[in-house]
């Protein structure tokens, strides 16, 4: 058997731009996404943002702009933001003893709003609870319109006075720790006693406290941009043993998060730091991380890190440059890919309001003159955060460029998609696992000429939602949908796709073995069953192909190879497995710990579960169109011939000359080829797989099961 890719050929919907609305129009070459709804993933508590340093700034004009732009924040219609970070300053020596005056507005700095005030100016000094005023009014204002709010506090520096440089940016060594060790319990007092105020003063209790920001960089330097602090991973674990008992007894509900390093590599070399440690993890009541460099391998061992320490884990820092519409695309690509293989509960941006770019915020302002106007990527952010909303669970879609979400009442589906290339890309999203959906979806799409723009004439066709996305667009469609009984973890009546913990490829059977492959509509090859014997299953695949376990690293998937062909499975955290030879300790493993297509798959020792990732997959429930629409092998009119040969199907016309309507379809119902014909013979080119062709021509219908050799 040769595994082959292939883009299939079928008629589509695209978009086809008129005013502020899209019309349908078709097309061809298609790239099949199939959707399960149970095949479920993380449950959403929100998306959200940094008050730090926009609220600073904004935090200070009139009323008025001050309730239109928290509007367009929260709002349900706007960018429905419900998770915020309040910056806890440390403030810089205000007689500029040790740095110089308003070194964070110089060349390279942040500017003004980076100057956050500290509530104890000297250590002598009682709290000052009007410093900060403007960017508290911010977080009251938010409080006022979105009273299901969450809100954590964070510090990127203690106070000046606590530290060696004496200055809040950092030490003179960037890569040194600034918080001398006498004064943790004084820093943790601070932090913990910030917290107390703002829930007797204002009702507002801080979900988190994050103590640390981006702690292992080299950032933060003495006369630095804005505020940091460098604690090494000793003194990270060391301060958290301060703080921990100081905020047990100050009678708050909040809970400690940490690390929110910058990059996802440094998040897991602090995460197996704590662990290590006998309590510290236990600790730790939230992880937090920021994604500026990560891989989506790194994502996904963090992930598993976490969900074995059933914590929950927020993305709760990032933004990018970059240029137009293709850079905002590129930060919602960051957004995909962390949501899908990070699966964090929550993600916040860094900015909301910026003066001099599109990129990293969704305003641009003036802030002086207190105006603003709306930049491309608030429509961009609003194609995920508006619709896929909060008690929505994520669903596991083999496309790195699509989100689908469904509702916590299970009947709407999201699916967001997103184009940052210079060519059009046409996509069939195959809904067959839904038992109903609605005919007509509603869509919207933002490109560099439309901007949330609601689009016409977009419907779901048997249970397949085709759309066309034009150069540089992201695109949201919502569906009602009905889901159905619900399935067991391991159903033995479903088929599967076997998928790594860490990719978006297919465990596929090949000449030489298993491999990855791209999903490839109507490949059998690609499609598993289960077949019980005892605690054990054989995996065999559509194709009648049995995989066999002889003994070396990789395994077999020829009919006559000998070994054993028993499997088991065992769930390791969210949902995914490690598939386990019978008749040892070895489980399935992508070769070179890589994930590309093409990767082979054999067996190797487990290892660690919760971060052997590179040995974790999940279970896609395949859904069989034939078996759940009562198509039997047979039930054509029998003078319509159907002649099979490898990489070909020949129809005849029972009735030649009369109008004939030909469907060839997957085993899961989506579309692969459509015809109207009147010829004697229709000839029609396919890939190896195995299909349902459909028919039907004056009185009569009828469809087949075919496999095309």
């Amino acid at each position: 058997m040769k595994t082959k890719r292939f883009l299939w050929a079928v008629l589509a919907i695209g978009c086809l731009m008129t005013g502020n609305s899209v019309k349908a129009q078709t097309n061809a070459d298609v790239v099949t996404v199939s959707i399960n709804p149970h095949d479920r993933r993380q449950t959403l508590e929100g998306w959200g943002v940094s008050l730090c340093w926009w609220a600073n700034m904004c935090g200070r004009w009139s009323e008025a702009r001050v309730d239109a732009i928290v509007d367009l924040l929260v709002s349900p219609t706007g960018l429905n933001y419900n998770l915020f970070r309040y910056n806890i300053g440390g403030g810089d020596d205000p007689e500029n003893r040790h740095c110089t005056e308003h070194h964070m507005g110089a060349a390279g700095g942040k500017g003004l709003r980076a100057e956050m005030e500290g509530f104890k100016v000297y250590k002598e000094s009682d709290y000052d609870w009007s410093r900060d005023e403007a960017q508290r009014r911010i977080m009251l204002k938010i409080k006022e319109k979105r009273p299901d709010a969450i809100f954590e506090a964070f510090s990127n520096s203690a106070p000046w006075w606590m530290t060696y440089s004496g200055c809040c940016a950092g030490h003179t060594y960037a890569g040194s720790d600034n918080l001398k060790p006498e004064y943790y319990e004084a820093f943790a007092h601070y932090l913990v006693d910030v917290c107390k105020h703002y829930k007797e003063e204002y009702g507002i209790e801080f979900r988190t406290l994050e103590p640390f920001n981006e702690p292992l960089t080299s950032y933060w330097g003495a006369n630095g941009g804005q505020e940091g602090c460098h604690f090494g991973l000793k003194s990270q674990i060391e301060f958290l043993k301060v703080l921990s008992p100081i905020l047990k007894e100050s009678g708050l509900g909040t809970r400690i998060a940490a690390s929110d390093e910058t990059a996802v590599n440094q998040s897991i070399q602090a995460f197996e730091a704590y662990a290590k440690d006998k309590d510290v993890l236990n600790m730790v009541g939230q992880w937090n991380v920021h994604t500026y460099s990560a891989s989506n391998a790194d994502r996904t061992k963090l992930r598993a890190l976490v969900a074995d320490r059933k914590l929950p884990l927020w993305m709760s820092e990032s933004g990018s440059g970059g240029e137009g519409i293709s850079g905002n695309l590129a930060m919602a690509q960051r957004l995909m890919d962390d949501m899908r293989y990070l699966m964090p509960d929550g993600w916040l941006d860094w900015q909301y309001v910026e003066e001099w770019t599109d990129q990293w915020n969704m305003l641009r302002a003036n802030f002086s003159a207190q105006t603003y106007e709306f930049v491309k990527n608030y429509y961009v952010r609003q194609q995920v955060t508006r619709f896929i909303k909060q008690g929505y669970t994520l669903l596991n879609v083999l496309n790195d460029q699509t989100l689908a979400a469904l509702s916590p009442g299970r009947d709407s589906l999201v699916i967001v998609h997103l184009n940052n290339t210079s060519r059009s890309v046409e996509y069939n999203y195959d809904l067959s696992a839904f038992k109903k959906l609605t005919t007509i979806c509603t869509g919207y799409t933002t490109s560099d000429s439309y901007s949330l723009s609601r689009m016409t004439g977009v419907k779901v066709r048997n249970k397949m939602l085709k759309v066309k996305l034009l150069p540089y667009t992201i695109q949201t469609y919502i569906v009602k949908v009905e889901v159905g009984e619900e399935m067991p973890a391991l159903d033995t009546r479903a088929n599967y796709l076997i998928v790594p913990r860490n990719g978006a490829y297919v465990a596929t059977a090949a000449d030489d073995g298993l491999a990855l492959a791209v999903y490839d509509q109507g490949n059998d090859c690609q499609v598993w069953r289960l077949s019980p014997s005892g605690e054990n299953y054989a995996l065999t695949t559509e194709g009648e192909t049995p995989l066999t376990n002889t003994g070396g690293y990789f395994l077999s998937t020829s009919p006559t190879a000998s070994g054993s062909r028993l499997f088991s499975f065992h769930q390791v955290n969210d949902g995914y497995y490690y598939i386990q030879e019978a008749t040892g300790e070895r489980v399935f493993d992508l070769q070179g710990a890589a994930c590309n297509d093409g990767t082979r798959i054999g067996l190797y020792d487990l290892g660690t579960a919760a971060t052997a990732t590179t040995r974790q997959w999940w279970l896609v429930p395949f859904f069989d169109y034939a078996t759940a629409n009562g198509i039997s092998p047979a039930t054509l009119e029998e003078s319509m011939r159907l002649s099979v040969r490898p990489g070909a199907l020949s129809v005849s016309n029972p009735v030649p000359g009369t109008l004939m309507f030909i469907r060839i379809v997957s085993l899961s119902g989506g579309l692969i080829k459509e015809y109207s014909t009147r010829e004697l013979i229709t000839d029609i080119s396919l890939c190896r797989g195995t299909y349902i062709v459909q028919a039907k021509g004056g009185t009569w219908s009828g469809s087949r099961k075919i496999i095309v050799p």
